[in-house]
């Protein structure tokens, strides 16, 4: 795709990172963390994955950045030929349907059990994938104008109502520190470095910034954030329900926010509050994942643009119900951590060792 016009902000990249990164993790980290570590060290694991996933975004921005104007689809077959070029554009392709579809089936799942019981789970995900599709077919400067809007009323409400669980703290539960030594923690690193998909991303958004140069200063930001949200959700959900208590709810963070309660005020119970803006990040996610697929589609097979956003539609809703059940559907989440981390960080390094070696730069 020509850029042309199609430049955006470093504020509304900040907001299309960081609308990414927080998604269904939020939702499901506190246990997957707790399965590994096993004890209240966890937010130490948040910690250092978050300053792995910074290092590596480094690396994800420099190479960026030696190809302005060039998204990963175009630059990665200057760096390693035409073929090999053309497979790791389909590779990120396919990542992103997968994490598209896997963020409309979470969103669907929770919603059909907490909102919308009887409604039947493939009109939610359908409701969904046609809204984003409407958003989809104004380019990319309208789903940042949008992301520019919603993403900071999200975020102080999602900390808002997390934050509110402290009435139900206890200290004792986030004791001892570093009670089994630092191993528990490196453990801990997998699934917060599974949780942390998105960043990668940026492989494609530096090439629409206004200005690239200010692509660190976008990843710093968007990563510190982050990190801070999953900390503050590591830390209360740990002190209110204790490491034994995480490792056997299924949506903790949710379970968080029911354990409390607030009477004589406007909003007493705060888990509807907090669906909402739940699912309006899960929303951002997807649009996110279906745009970066559309556009490579685009790219590789010289289609236009709606085209392929609409073509892509039915793909993403049969892969979102590929998953007979909540267990295929966490498996598959890990599955595509493990891909997040393929395209965040080894494929990087490794064009970049290339790109340097063979001294290329876009001019």
């Amino acid at each position: 795709m020509n850029i042309g016009t199609n430049q955006i902000t470093t504020t509304q990249t900040f907001a299309i990172l960081g609308s990414t990164l927080v998604a269904v993790g939020s939702f499901t980290f506190p246990r997957a963390l707790a399965t590994d570590v096993g004890t209240p060290d966890m937010w130490m694991s948040v910690i250092l994955g978050g300053l792995i996933t910074f290092l590596s975004g480094l690396f994800v921005v420099k190479l960026s950045q030696q190809f302005p104007k060039q998204t990963f689809f175009q630059f990665n077959q200057i760096i390693v030929g035409k073929y090999l070029g053309w497979g790791l554009s389909l590779g990120f392709i396919i990542y992103a349907i997968l994490l598209g579809s896997f963020e409309i089936r979470a969103m669907g799942e929770v919603t059909k059990f907490y909102l919308l019981e009887g409604t039947p789970l493939s009109v939610l995900m359908i409701c969904m994938l046609w809204v984003g599709t409407y958003l989809l077919a104004g380019g990319i400067n309208a789903m940042a104008r949008l992301f520019e809007f919603i993403y900071p009323i999200t975020i102080f409400i999602f900390l808002l109502v997390v934050m509110l669980g402290i009435v139900n703290f206890e200290i004792d539960n986030v004791r001892p520190v570093l009670g089994n030594g630092v191993m528990p923690i490196i453990k801990g690193l997998v699934p917060t470095l599974l949780t942390n998909s998105g960043m990668e991303f940026l492989l494609v958004w530096i090439a629409f910034m206004k200005r690239p140069k200010q692509a660190t200063k976008v990843l710093r930001w968007g990563v510190f954030l982050t990190v801070f949200i999953y900390f503050v959700t590591i830390i209360i959900t740990t002190g209110v329900f204790s490491v034994e208590r995480l490792q056997v709810e299924t949506w903790p963070t949710l379970s968080l926010i029911q354990s409390y309660e607030f009477k004589g005020v406007f909003i007493e119970r705060f888990e509807s509050v907090f669906l909402v803006v739940w699912i309006i990040q899960i929303f951002a996610t997807y649009a996110v994942c279906h745009y970066i697929a559309a556009l490579g589609v685009a790219d590789i097979f010289k289609l236009k643009y709606k085209k392929t956003v609409y073509f892509l539609l039915p793909i993403l809703y049969v892969v979102a119900l590929a998953p007979s059940d909540l267990n295929q559907l966490s498996s598959l989440g890990s599955v595509i951590g493990y891909i997040s981390i393929s395209f965040s960080l080894v494929i990087p390094i490794f064009l970049l060792i290339i790109t340097k070696l063979r001294g290329l730069k876009s001019e």
